[in-house]
């Protein structure tokens, strides 16, 4: 019976992480291709649905490291995940008015290339 919940636990990750460097990925080639083709005007508009979903969907990585699936401290997951949540969608969804700032694009693009990043070094 341990063995295949090790199994399902592996499988269960693997898709995880693959699913979230996939997410990463999308956005990180969006805001590239925006970038490149209409400036860092408009690039929060044509990532704003997939990285909301990818930020958001890093709290499972809490959920992960509460039900012990991952060994990841929830004190140093927590912080991070809740800043980034905060900022995706207190500070960005809530202030269009910054939309369209460059930094918005820097940060964009940084958190992707990070993400994806770290999701390859997952996969291994």
């Amino acid at each position: 019976m341990a063995r295949i919940l090790s199994l399902l636990r592996r499988l269960y990750l693997t898709v995880y992480n693959w699913a979230v460097f996939l997410g990463w990925s999308q956005v990180l080639f969006l805001a590239v291709k925006t970038l490149k083709d209409s400036g860092h005007e408009h690039v929060y508009n044509a990532v704003e649905k997939p990285l909301q979903l990818a930020q958001t969907a890093a709290v499972l990585e809490i959920l992960h490291g509460l039900v012990g699936l991952v060994r990841s401290p929830i004190t140093a997951t927590l912080p991070q995940i809740g800043s980034r949540l905060y900022l995706t969608w207190v500070i960005l969804y809530s202030v269009p008015e910054i939309q369209s700032h460059f930094l918005v694009t820097s940060l964009v693009i940084s958190w992707s290339i990070t993400e994806a990043i770290s999701g390859i070094l997952s996969l291994e």
